[in-house]
């Protein structure tokens, strides 16, 4: 008997290649958790900006397509700087900036930048791209969104984001105006008829499975025992999808590594309807101090035209709608995406409590520890939050077939 916890994207992937016998136990009263929408108003939202992105996975896109059909969709994100709409990613489309900025910029990049990359992030975005466009865009947007210092955070935790400036296209982009595509995601996939159509056709195989409003509150490794508020279930194995640092604070005994240095975001994500879509990007990078969000963007759907205003909040604030109202429209005003508040349709809020991990000097010295020390009792902690990485959904899926086919294994 093995034991899946979560019925999220990671869980319900582990589920589908399992073999034998299992339970899926998920707190909610659904599956799909940030992978799936919630409704509000009449309306159904999804919980930020969650895309697929299937390069470097073809088997994973086929894995999935098995189930429902996805649409591709070329990136048009933008930089929204000094009120211009730069395209992303910035250093590749200095043309859209002003001589006396796009100049410096261009030189220092040219120049071999700021010298060798050092251990924390600003060093790392220093030597790469220059101090002027680190203090023109990088610095103010990573400082907004991770609400502390780019040295507190260690080289290489963007996973692949932020892409290392190539002189040439750099050049290119610099002398004229150009669309250049490049990082993880130049070409982004959303399923037919949105995210909780997919996740219903993905979990219907598992429905026999899958407990609901069965919430975890403790793990017994020695014992094999996972306590929920119902009653108890021995395993073989534990496939854990929660976050690392819940995971560790409910076992008993507790594990000898300090979790409150696993350090988080959370993300307030406003949900809103508008009359009309003025604007044809997908999303918009929001670099300025003066706008409390540092991302905005419109969702893929069909249909009605809703979007999403996304910042960094503390973890359990409680939540004004009236301010939230306010800065939503004074954002979607500026970005030209309303005319007036006429146009706001209806708007919801939802908090999402552990959005990002924050890659700082404990990450490496913590988390591959732990998650070895999990293993060793087996207990497989799998996907974004249960890996305590940066991942998209189609790495959380390969993750989690690759685990259920180990334990198949085994």
């Amino acid at each position: 008997m093995n034991v899946i916890i979560g019925a999220g994207i990671s869980g319900l992937s582990a589920g589908q290649a399992l073999q034998g016998d299992f339970v899926i136990l998920e707190k909610s009263a659904a599956a799909g958790g940030l992978s799936g929408q919630y409704r509000a108003g009449g309306f159904a939202f999804d919980y930020g900006g969650h895309y697929f992105h299937f390069q470097d996975k073809p088997e994973i896109r086929r894995h999935v397509e098995a189930f429902r059909a996805f649409r591709g969709f070329r990136r048009n994100s933008k930089v929204f700087l000094q009120r211009r709409f730069i395209p992303y990613s910035l250093q590749y489309h200095l043309a859209g900036l002003p001589a006396r900025q796009r100049h410096p910029i261009l030189a220092e990049i040219l120049a071999g930048a700021g010298g060798p990359p050092g251990q924390d992030l600003e060093r790392f975005l220093l030597a790469h791209f220059g101090p002027t466009l680190v203090r023109l865009f990088f610095a103010p947007y990573l400082e907004k969104f991770y609400g502390r210092p780019l040295t507190a955070m260690i080289a290489g935790m963007d996973k692949g984001s932020i892409p290392i400036p190539r002189k040439e296209d750099v050049l290119a982009g610099a002398l004229r105006r150009r669309s250049c595509a490049e990082g993880y995601n130049p070409v982004f996939y959303y399923p037919s008829g949105a995210l909780q159509a997919f996740i219903d056709d993905y979990s219907r195989p598992l429905a026999g499975r899958i407990r609901c409003q069965e919430e975890v509150l403790a793990i017994e490794p020695a014992r094999k025992q996972v306590i929920t508020r119902t009653g108890s279930y021995r395993y073989d194995s534990l496939i854990s999808t929660m976050p690392l640092k819940q995971l560790l604070g409910i076992m008993a005994p507790p594990p000898p590594f300090p979790r409150q240095r696993l350090r988080h975001l959370s993300t307030l994500v406003v949900n809103a309807v508008l009359a009309r879509r003025r604007r044809r990007f997908h999303w918009l990078y929001l670099p300025e101090a003066h706008f409390p969000f540092y991302r905005v963007g419109y969702y893929p759907a069909a249909g009605t035209v809703s979007v999403y205003l996304e910042k960094t909040i503390a973890a359990d604030p409680p939540l004004d709608s009236r301010q939230a109202r306010r800065e939503a429209l004074s954002t979607l005003r500026e970005t030209g995406m309303i005319a007036g508040a006429e146009e706001l349709l209806f708007l919801d809020l939802k908090r999402i409590p552990v959005s990002y991990i924050v890659f700082d000097s404990d990450w490496p010295r913590l988390v591959p520890a732990a998650l070895a020390y999990l293993r060793s009792r087996d207990i497989h902690s799998i996907g974004r939050y249960g890996s305590w990485n940066y991942t998209s959904m189609a790495d959380d899926i390969r993750q989690a077939r690759e685990t259920a086919g180990r334990l198949n294994g085994a």
